[in-house]
């Protein structure tokens, strides 16, 4: 009997990034199959640790372990719209500070807000927030769109969402921090690209509304980490005998992905960097050696250049 890598089979990987989008390596990995249909009547119904969501608060616990190990050094957790999860943010307050990731959420939809009198909708109160100023950031290319510069207009908004209610009972309510950012003048026939942003940071001024968007821009990394692993490595066409052996080529093909995804950004944050930044003597002699069939030169071509020449080696 083998086994295969199904559309059914999801895939979790929690992974490391800095600040300019460098790709450090995975922090974990979760892999499960998606029971059968239909699940939507039984939801509301399951603990939160019987969800699907519930693999967004495993990686935020694996960015809190990370935390202590590195005091001098801010850790955030970003996660898509499936990490808005109310368990989420009443978790951070359960850790001490030297022991808490910092978070940055993209918010899933209008939230109520415990605000006055009567409750209002986090989309009501957006317009009023606090203009924070005006930011620019590139988009990247996409199947449907060109890379451009996209010039964002952000607020800031403070508010108190009410508890949500679960099959245990309601939650008490939480305090967030909320970042809106939407495009200014989007190109004719486009929707406007807007990000609306809950975090655990403090956001008392621009520059750190700014940081916030930012920092989840590193959300899109991972996906693009991920499009390496499924296309680049091809992982869903694997035919294996056992399921530990679909988690050892996992492994492997994992640290692959990761191999590949770090030396090209890096080769995108540091173009004119010697290229034995990045690689071994006898990786870039055989790398400089291989296309032109002469000796290597004495000196190391720039990062750029040497992972343009791997890439081409493999059909780029």
């Amino acid at each position: 009997m083998k086994v295969t890598v199904r559309e059914e089979d999801l895939l979790h990987p929690t992974v490391a990034l800095t600040p300019e989008c460098m790709n450090l390596g995975g922090l974990g990995l979760k892999l499960w199959p998606r029971p059968e249909p239909p699940v939507a009547p039984e939801r509301p119904r399951k603990p939160l640790e019987e969800k699907e969501r519930y693999r967004g608060v495993e990686g935020d616990q694996l960015a809190c372990e990370v935390q202590p190990s590195w005091p001098e050094t801010l850790v955030v957790s970003v996660a898509d719209r499936e990490g808005a999860i109310h368990e989420w943010v009443l978790d951070a307050r359960q850790r001490v500070p030297g022991e808490r990731a910092a978070r940055i959420i993209r918010a899933k939809g209008h939230r109520r807000l415990a605000t006055g009198k009567e409750p209002r909708d986090l989309g009501e109160a957006r317009p009023k927030a606090r203009a924070a100023g005006r930011m620019t950031i590139a988009l990247t290319r996409q199947p449907d769109r060109p890379p451009r510069q996209v010039t964002l207009r952000g607020a800031v908004t403070r508010g108190t969402f009410t508890g949500t209610r679960r099959p245990g009972g309601r939650l008490p309510p939480v305090e967030v921090m909320a970042v809106s950012a939407k495009e200014c003048r989007p190109p004719s026939g486009e929707e406007p690209g807007e990000w609306l942003l809950r975090t655990s940071l403090p956001v008392v001024d621009f520059p750190r509304a700014c940081t916030v968007v930012q920092g989840y821009r590193c959300r899109w990394e991972r996906a693009l980490f991920v499009r390496v692993l499924k296309q680049g490595c091809q992982i869903e066409p694997l035919r294996v005998q056992t399921d530990q052996r679909l988690l050892n080529a996992m492994a492997l093909y994992l640290i692959v992905a990761w191999r590949i995804h770090h030396i090209t950004m890096a080769s995108r944050a540091y173009p004119h960097a010697p290229g034995d930044m990045r690689f071994e003597p006898l990786e870039w002699h055989t790398m400089s050696t291989m296309p032109q069939h002469r000796p290597p030169p004495q000196a190391p071509p720039s990062l750029r250049e040497m992972v343009r020449d791997l890439a081409q080696l493999g059909g780029f």
